[in-house]
């Protein structure tokens, strides 16, 4: 009995020693960490303090510096327009102690001597700064330097007339013939179509090609080749339209020196052939279309038949070639009329071809209908 109160008082003891102990130690470190905790917020609180001090100083010296050299710049453009006053004052005074010591020995003519002098000045002045901002060698290039003064206005506008026509003849003398030849024609298309013909800015950036159809290398057109001796300007494909009733035929249109020619397509037989003497006039609509009427002098034999309309898809390019190789035959310009009603010859009858807005079940190409005997009515979308 003795014996088992010892082993639990023993047990008791230590149960209670150790309940004390473990106590005591979570006692311990929770005052230590928070003595750890306090003094690492105060270590962060002063390295945040020393960090804003340094930031402090940084800011207040990068603002005194600044002011210092502010002071510095202001008292050195300071000085600087004190010893420029003081050089304008001197030459002031200079200039009038001369002005007063020699006045006696100036002529009549001295304030003219030295207007002329200080406008020959002032044109040299302008001359030179002009040498360095003329604007680029290329005729598009519409940037041209402001006018320094109001008397040299004239001579400002001169100038650039002049210039521009120097900049025109440099760029036309890289042109070799060949480029030469296609840029008149662009330029005579343009004296005879612009702001008349509708389809003319659509030509503009299409190069004129004359021989659309390689005569000479396909072995289809050997005897239409063989038929004609005289150099060929234009072959294309052409819609002829019937007199009778308006419908189109296709046919080889050929410009040559001399002569008009029109050709079957399938067979390349010639079918007619007029000279440019016999061509009296073309006319055309000023809508966005391809028919044009070639007139012939009445009487002769290529006008037995009448005058012939034609549609194609390079009108501007034909009637062109057709008005410059005709001026140079006959040293007569040939008549362009444009216009959306005019009169053709068909046989006996004349006839009316009338252009009207319509509404084309095939999309847009226009379509050509004989009305009566004396109306052609040719429908444009």
């Amino acid at each position: 009995m003795k014996k088992s109160q010892i082993v639990i008082a023993a047990w008791y003891r230590r149960y209670a020693q150790q309940k004390r102990y473990q106590q005591t130690k979570s006692s311990a470190l929770v005052i230590q960490s928070y003595i750890r905790g306090w003094k690492a917020r105060k270590i962060l609180r002063e390295l945040k303090h020393q960090k804003r001090c340094k930031e402090a100083v940084t800011t207040i010296a990068a603002y005194w510096h600044g002011t210092q050299a502010r002071r510095e710049l202001k008292r050195l453009k300071e000085e600087a327009r004190r010893k420029h006053a003081v050089a304008v004052i001197w030459a002031y005074w200079l200039g009038l102690r001369v002005r007063r010591e020699y006045r006696k020995f100036f002529r009549a003519n001295a304030g003219k001597k030295i207007y002329e002098f200080t406008l020959q000045r002032i044109v040299q002045k302008y001359f030179l700064e002009m040498k360095n901002k003329m604007p680029s060698l290329s005729p598009i290039d519409k940037n041209w330097p402001s006018r320094p003064y109001l008397f040299l206005d004239s001579t400002h506008k001169e100038l650039k007339r002049i210039f521009h026509l120097w900049r025109c003849k440099k760029y036309r003398d890289q042109f070799t013939d060949q480029q030469k030849l296609i840029y008149e024609e662009k330029l005579e298309a343009s004296e005879l179509f612009k702001d008349k013909k509708a389809l003319y800015p659509s030509s503009v950036g299409q190069p004129f090609q004359g021989a659309y159809l390689e005569i000479n290398k396909n072995p289809k057109y050997k005897k239409l080749k063989d038929a004609i001796e005289e150099k060929i300007i234009i072959a294309e494909v052409v819609n002829k339209i019937n007199r009778a009733n308006g419908k189109s035929t296709s046919r080889i249109f050929l410009l040559t020196n001399n002569n008009l020619l029109l050709a079957d397509q399938k067979s390349g037989q010639i079918k007619s052939e007029v000279p440019l003497v016999d061509v009296t006039k073309v006319s055309m609509s000023s809508q966005n279309d391809g028919f044009f009427a070639v007139h012939l002098k009445e009487g002769s034999e290529a006008a037995s038949k009448g005058d012939f309309l034609f549609s194609s898809d390079h009108l501007i390019e034909m009637a062109t070639k057709l008005y410059r190789t005709t001026l140079s035959q006959t040293k007569q310009k040939l008549n362009i009329e444009i216009s959306d009603e005019f009169l053709v010859q068909f046989r006996q009858d004349k006839v009316c071809v009338k252009f009207i807005q319509g509404n084309q079940k095939n999309g847009s190409v226009p379509t050509c209908k004989r009305k009566n005997n004396r109306l052609l009515e040719v429908a444009v979308p």
